[in-house]
């Protein structure tokens, strides 16, 4: 039976409801409402837990598997999030269910969830980066079941991924772009590269679906890119953008203006880097490059952070704190030539 405990706390009076649910699992809620209130909860928590019992009530399918719970999740999300991205998630979720194993959802703990961390990095050999994006796909996955009533605290709560290093930003030098587009034997792909280079875009902003010609407006001399959480942006585009978009719809012809299969587009950017004798770069170097070389060049860090499409300029700052830095001291040193010691 559910016990009942009165509280005086920081936020008043009230009451802590203990009880065991339908699966053993012990739970303390505490609840700021009269007396009354707190008994008639209490005998709805056993009411529930007795049907759940008798099979009377499924809970919401409380008892249901890890294996389960994802494809009922995925279902739901191929209605409101993109291709890529599911299938990105399903990356993540298939060694974990494989790690688990047939338990139910309600029985995953921060043990298992740190015991699974630990495989990742140590046996799997994960890069800290990797395994905290994986954290927090499932951590969102966990939060989707909280919502939906299959449980009432998330496992991943408290979990920490290895700690990373920190490192400077990788971006590419002027000699380094230079090599990467003397390697680059194939016309669409110099294009590709040159838009990345000159629009910071992500990866996936200038590639279908997410844009079209309907994205492009050569008259106005800017474009749309439709970011994460579909935010969207507005770019202008200065002379070699608009060759290559100009020339491409109108020369060329073609129905995108990128129809590239990201894969493919992956592997075929790694083997032109490798040919160049360029290390530790993938397409998201062309982003960084952008901004880099935006900062070099005395943007503003605001309008940099504006058009990288950033959600705040505390993120742009953080990526670009050692060039920024240097652009201070290059503008106190500046001050030299302008005040004379007399």
């Amino acid at each position: 039976m559910a016990s009942i405990r009165k509280i005086i706390t920081g936020k008043g009076e009230g009451y802590k409801i203990d009880y065991y649910d339908s699966d053993g699992k012990r739970h303390v809620k505490s609840l700021y409402c009269d007396r009354k209130t707190a008994e008639a909860l209490a005998k709805q928590i056993e009411y529930k837990k007795s049907r759940i019992l008798l099979g009377l009530d499924n809970g919401s399918d409380k008892k249901i598997t890890l294996e389960r719970a994802f494809l009922h999740y995925l279902r739901v999300m191929e209605t409101q999030k993109e291709a890529s991205t599911i299938k990105r998630e399903k990356k993540v979720y298939k060694p974990f269910v494989n790690y688990i194993g047939n338990l139910t959802v309600r029985s995953i703990g921060l043990k298992d969830m740190e015991g699974y961390i630990n495989k990742r990095y140590k046996t799997d050999g994960l890069t800290p980066a990797t395994i905290g994006i994986e954290i927090r796909t499932l951590r969102a996955f966990f939060n989707f079941m909280i919502k939906h009533g299959y449980l009432e605290n998330n496992p991943t709560k408290g979990l920490n991924g290895p700690k990373q290093k920190e490192h400077s930003i990788r971006f590419l030098t002027i000699d380094e772009i230079n090599r990467l587009l003397d390697v680059t034997d194939d016309p669409n792909y110099r294009d590709l590269i040159l838009m990345y280079l000159h629009t910071g875009a992500r990866r996936e902003e200038i590639l279908p679906v997410r844009f079209t010609w309907d994205n492009v407006d050569l008259q106005r001399r800017r474009i749309k890119l439709i970011g994460k959480r579909n935010k969207i942006r507005f770019i202008p585009i200065n002379d070699t953008v608009y060759e290559i978009l100009d020339r491409r719809k109108f020369a060329e012809k073609h129905e995108q203006p990128f129809d590239f299969n990201y894969e493919y587009l992956f592997k075929k950017i790694h083997k032109y880097y490798v040919a160049a004798g360029i290390e530790n770069a993938n397409i998201h170097t062309f982003r960084k490059t952008y901004g880099s070389l935006l900062v070099q060049s005395g943007v503003d860090i605001f309008t940099v952070s504006k058009l990288l499409g950033h959600s705040s300029v505390k993120v742009t700052e953080k990526h670009y704190a050692d060039l920024l830095e240097d652009n201070l001291l290059s503008g106190v040193k500046a001050l030299d030539g302008l005040i004379k010691y007399r």
